[in-house]
């Protein structure tokens, strides 16, 4: 349901298919933690929840690593029209980068590729000369570039801002606060320092599964109403992070918890955190 005039749009959805998908991250050591995700999440899976919620459009983010995902997240664009965008994966170290961008970007749902910082055991990758230059590609075609990482990668950040002004970067997760310790000194410091570059963004999203034993909305009240302060509700973007976020809750009381956070904005900054600034991250047609 819209606020005000502007649809509802969740930023970050996964899809898989788990026969096919490459789905890297699902490691041995966390095959206790992940077992209720061993099984494939479609958009009928996600329909019902998205329409009792009150959710108009949503956002593919990767999930996976292969040219088999990327085909079919398209054909799943192509089949629902609340399905607005992708944002993908390529190896941005390979030498041919700029010709997968290029292939994908023949999709009219192509929007941005998402850097996995967190997946790689180098805490220094994104400041490579290698990453560097598939970054590079990503800039030059004017697509946005997700980060998946943690607090120890956020110093690299500042220096992409720099380095590719026209480049919109946009921090998922708000680089996954260590929440369930509460030790969140160096988080804020590094959160705070990204605010000076106007092309840096931040998701309030994927919040509840770093809670710990206590996934609410007071447990990750201290880390959203920090990003308020620094970021405000116009460079920040909701994304329920669907389905990983069931570990923690279901998709609607995920989706409640950040209209609690945010109950005190006004109706026009509800309406950009929950849609109107992912129009403009993704660059959505009205």
């Amino acid at each position: 349901m819209p606020i005000g005039t502007t649809p509802v749009i969740d930023t970050h959805i996964h899809f898989w298919d788990i026969e096919r998908s490459d789905l890297y991250w699902m490691t041995p050591e966390l095959e206790e933690q992940l077992r209720p995700l061993r099984r494939s999440f479609g958009p009928e899976d996600l329909d019902p929840q998205r329409q009792a919620a009150g959710v108009d459009q949503i956002i593919i983010v990767q999930a996976a690593r292969s040219a088999w995902d990327h085909a079919w997240w398209f054909s799943l664009a192509e089949r629902h029209p609340w399905i607005v965008a992708v944002v993908g994966w390529v190896d941005l170290e390979a030498p041919d980068v700029g010709e997968q961008l290029n292939r994908y970007q023949q999709h009219p749902s192509f929007r941005g590729v998402r850097a996995t910082a967190e997946n790689v055991p180098d805490p220094d990758w994104l400041a490579s000369s290698s990453v560097q230059r598939g970054i590079a590609a990503v800039a030059e075609r004017g697509l946005t570039l997700d980060l998946l990482v943690r607090v120890q990668h956020l110093p690299h950040v500042p220096r992409l801002a720099e380095r590719f002004p026209t480049l919109t970067v946009v921090v998922d997760h708000l680089a996954k606060p260590p929440i369930a310790s509460g030790d969140l000194a160096q988080w804020r410091e590094q959160i705070a320092a990204l605010t000076p570059y106007p092309n840096v963004w931040c998701k309030l999203s994927g919040l509840l599964t770093e809670a710990g034993p206590n996934p609410t909305a007071e447990a990750i009240r201290p880390v959203v109403e920090f990003a308020l302060e620094y970021f405000g509700p116009r460079r920040l973007l909701w994304g329920s992070d669907w389905p990983v976020a069931t570990l923690a809750a279901d998709y609607l009381t995920t989706f409640r918890t950040y209209q609690i956070l945010t109950a005190a904005l006004s109706e026009a900054e509800r309406a950009a955190v929950f849609g109107g600034n992912a129009r403009r991250v993704y660059r959505l047609a009205d």
